[in-house]
């Protein structure tokens, strides 16, 4: 646990200076949304390639961790599913209680995977991110759009924002050139390498600065099952669906990980674009990043 906590505080810390440096208004508020703008279309992208292309991934087990991830999240789903139906949960506050489970902020598991797991570790977190985020942003992105006026969107404008989405652009560049075995070239994965060095500290730092504990006191049940469902289901469906398949060590701590960190930044974007409880989710994403603080080492400790 001591080893655990010492790897994981430096990642913390630049999330509560990111807060501090927001609440002091140290910088102009613009600043920070150009940074999560940076981060998010060049950055952390140019990241992922690099790691899902250059990186031997053979001697892990890729396919039952993905495997195990994705599956965990269906699971988590199809149960919250049946919840709505017997509880009768209102539309808005369903899809945040949904966002709140499913989604995660790759910047903290990036940024952990390294201490706790060498240059795999975060290699192996890439591919978890490449094995996931299409899956919650379309569960996501079909359940808000139930809310609006036209229904639920067409397979094409599911397939058309996903095309859209620079993470999921770049790990298909990424596992591409694995797959292809050509991998990236020198001159291109040195720019990236230095692009992707700047991803994590800032995206940290962009994730504490959206922190807002005035919104936390709102909705307490809504918001407990949330964070349930994501710091301690998701983590122990993904650590049993790991064990049944036999995933070697290292893998299946990346996989906990992963399932372990609390919810993306862009679930209260999307609450937001689509109708959903904008300020349910803004509290379900603060409280989840004290949560984790917690939860990530304890689920790593007992199962990684």
């Amino acid at each position: 646990m001591p080893t655990l906590l010492s790897a994981l505080a430096p990642v913390f810390a630049l999330i509560l200076l990111g807060y501090g440096l927001k609440r002091a208004r140290a910088f102009p508020d613009t600043l920070w949304s150009g940074i999560e703008a940076l981060v998010y279309w060049l950055l952390l992208p140019a990241l992922l390639i690099v790691k899902l292309g250059n990186t031997d991934l053979s001697e892990f087990d890729v396919m039952p961790m993905a495997a195990a991830m994705a599956g965990a999240t269906v699971l988590v789903v199809s149960s919250l599913v049946v919840v709505r139906r017997i509880v009768g949960i209102d539309g808005p506050v369903y899809t945040s209680i949904l966002q709140g489970a499913v989604r995660q902020n790759s910047y903290i598991g990036l940024a952990a995977a390294v201490p706790l797991y060498g240059a795999s570790g975060q290699a192996l977190a890439a591919v978890g991110i490449a094995a996931v985020i299409p899956l919650v942003n379309v569960i996501s992105m079909w359940s808000l759009a139930r809310l609006g006026p036209d229904g639920p969107p067409s397979v094409a404008v599911i397939l058309k924002r996903l095309t859209k989405s620079p993470i999921i652009i770049a790990c298909a560049i990424g596992i591409g050139a694995n797959l292809a075995g050509t991998g990236i070239h020198d001159l291109a994965a040195t720019t990236l390498d230095l692009l992707g060095r700047g991803a994590l500290p800032l995206g940290l730092l962009a994730v504490g600065s959206g922190l807002n504990f005035g919104v936390v006191r709102r909705s307490p049940i809504p918001l407990l099952f949330s964070n349930c469902l994501k710091l301690l289901a998701i983590p122990l469906l993904t650590a049993w669906l790991c064990q049944l398949q036999n995933v070697d060590p290292v893998t299946t701590g990346v996989a906990i990980l992963f399932a372990s960190l609390p919810s993306s930044a862009s679930s209260y974007v999307m609450a937001r674009q689509f109708g959903g409880d904008h300020e349910l989710m803004a509290a379900i994403l603060t409280t989840q990043i004290m949560m984790a603080a917690l939860t990530i080492p304890v689920m790593l400790a007992l199962f990684g």
